[in-house]
């Protein structure tokens, strides 16, 4: 039977959230490490798909006084995906490449990255122009323009989920794991921390996948203190996430801020 969760009105479409590997073969800790690896980088993704299902499914609705709040919460998603993508290509792809001896090992996922860039790059010129301009904001518009890339951007995001999980093969000598979690906390030092990381707090799902992942990427109260302390700054632009401060799928349609 199919959930409230699982409708619509939240955001776990149109755009497919990706299943934990340590899920899908109902693990129990300690998780074998490439599995985990390849679990927290789905997750990592799933902050993404939210993100970017939350712009989709509200973008039509948004009234002309929120204009400005909504664009600066969907150029911080475009922050998000460019951080994590630039910290794969510069240093967690060349990495594996390093520990793997084999170069060109993950090349198929930079050119994955390639694929959706174009529509990418459009997506965030228009937030942009429409930034200085918010009148001229066209939710509708905003949304064809996520559909010239989603699906490029949707597969490339499920697809480095099992590449990353082929890498066992290599066992002992690719410290996968360790490599990721290293790049995960440093993350927050690359973005912006009244945008980016707050809007990443707000679209962790604590409930996801019967909160196996409750603690992750930190405990609870952690990512209440962000939103206590760094996300007041610009607290208009998290009416627009998919989760509350509690960490919980909110349902978008009854946003006091989104027209019905």
């Amino acid at each position: 039977m199919s959930t409230l969760r699982d409708q619509g009105r939240f955001a776990t479409s149109p755009f497919k959230l990706i299943e934990t590997p340590a899920h899908a073969q109902n693990a129990c800790k300690p998780y074998d490490p490439y599995v985990e690896a390849a679990s927290v980088m789905a997750l990592a993704h799933n902050i993404m798909i939210r993100g970017l299902n939350s712009i989709y499914l509200q973008a039509p609705h948004i009234k002309p006084e929120d204009h400005r709040s909504f664009i600066s919460y969907s150029l911080c998603w475009a922050e998000i995906l460019d951080e994590h993508h630039a910290m794969e290509e510069n240093v967690l792809f060349p990495a594996i490449e390093a520990k793997t001896g084999e170069v060109g090992i993950m090349d198929v996922n930079i050119e994955q990255h390639h694929a959706f860039l174009p529509g990418l790059t459009a997506f965030k010129e228009y937030l942009t122009t429409s930034r200085a301009n918010p009148k001229s904001f066209s939710g509708s518009h905003l949304n064809n323009l996520i559909s010239s890339f989603a699906p490029s951007l949707a597969t490339h995001l499920a697809d480095e989920i099992p590449s990353l999980l082929s890498l066992s093969r290599f066992g002992t000598a690719l410290p996968l794991l360790q490599l990721i979690n290293t790049q995960g906390a440093k993350s927050p030092l690359y973005l912006s921390k009244t945008g980016g990381v707050p809007f990443f707090a707000r679209n962790l799902d604590v409930e996801f996948e019967d909160g196996r992942w409750r603690d992750w990427p930190m405990p609870w109260i952690a990512k209440w203190l962000i939103m206590k302390t760094v996300g007041r700054w610009n607290a208009g632009w998290w009416k627009w996430a998919s989760c509350d401060e509690s960490g919980r799928l909110r349902d978008l349609e009854n946003c006091g801020n989104v027209a019905s």
